[in-house]
């Protein structure tokens, strides 16, 4: 398996993470609307988003070892792309008219941007432990 198919897939599960993440996130915060940050952080429920969210911060980071940014990048703001229809789903109701033409929009968007921006992968590349320090920098000011 080449270099940019690992980066793309790893890039399509950590869009795909970040957006169950976020519409567990959000569910979560609109049932504990009058019970205050504390009872939500007290969640069992609120830490694995968070750690589906870390993973998929993980999985983007590493998807960077094996592709360029231009690459990588686009393909996880399809985040707001699964958001949609899976937000919608465990609402239990369907996408509306509206969410389907800005999903398609967006859609477009990065199509447009993938062709335009992506190109040759970099010569110089973050090795392990550089990769391991920034992501460590990273969590620390998190």
């Amino acid at each position: 398996m080449n270099a940019a198919l690992v980066a793309v897939l790893l890039s399509l599960v950590s869009a795909c993470a970040y957006a169950a993440a976020a519409v567990a996130q959000e569910r979560l915060a609109s049932r504990a609307s009058g019970a205050g940050v504390l009872r939500m952080l007290a969640s069992g429920a609120w830490w694995w988003a968070v750690a589906l969210n870390a993973s998929a911060a993980l999985l983007h980071v590493v998807a960077l070892k094996y592709g360029p940014l231009t690459v990588v990048q686009p393909l996880g703001a399809l985040t707001l792309v699964a958001a949609v229809p899976l937000g919608a789903r465990l609402a239990g109701r369907r996408v509306s008219a509206i969410e389907w033409r800005g999903t398609g929009l967006t859609l477009l968007g990065l199509g447009a941007l993938l062709l335009t921006a992506s190109g040759p992968a970099p010569d110089d590349v973050l090795s392990v432990p550089e990769a391991l320090t920034v992501s460590g920098a990273t969590a620390a000011l998190i």
